[in-house]
């Protein structure tokens, strides 16, 4: 049983990442057949619901395109943290260059916390966001794996503002 447990868990990160390459939704994946599948998968759902699945929420608005910004606990990817009083600001400014350029939607946070610097990449609502897009940066900068972790913090994220 665990195995099966381990199995369908490994599938549906395999899948995640299959998703993104494929430009395939999380529906559209599960129900995809496989050769190892002991089952179907089948997902019935309303087909605005599955229109939204896999969008941030920043790209929804109401009929008035008003939006606000929300505050709470979320997950960020450090890419860099060093006390060296010498080095430690360039790297992690160097490196957020590096991001930047190669992820311009995605915002970078560099902040100083003595006696360390620190450079916090995205604001994502799940651990799943940012481990997808985690290994999205170790693809890109191999050089950093090591150092990439997945940390909570105060995100913010933009919401439909309610009709007043």
């Amino acid at each position: 049983m665990r195995r099966k447990i381990f199995l369908l868990t490994f599938s549906l990160f395999a899948l995640g990442s299959v998703s993104i390459q494929a430009q395939k939704t999380i529906i559209e994946s599960l129900e995809s057949h496989s050769s190892d599948a002991e089952g179907v998968v089948h997902i019935e759902t309303d087909s605005a619901i599955a229109a939204l699945i896999g969008k941030p929420s920043a790209q929804f608005s109401n009929a008035s395109g008003t939006t606000e910004q929300i505050e709470r606990t979320g997950f960020r990817i450090q890419a860099f943290m060093g006390g060296d009083p010498g080095t430690a600001r360039s790297e992690a400014s160097s490196r957020r260059s590096l991001i930047e350029r190669s992820f311009p939607r995605t915002p970078t946070y560099l902040s100083y916390e003595a006696p360390n610097w620190k450079l916090l990449v995205g604001d994502f609502l799940s651990r799943e966001e940012a481990t997808m897009f985690k290994q999205q940066l170790q693809k890109k900068f191999p050089q950093f794996s090591k150092e990439l972790s997945i940390t909570a913090e105060k995100i913010k994220f933009s919401v439909e503002k309610a009709n007043e």
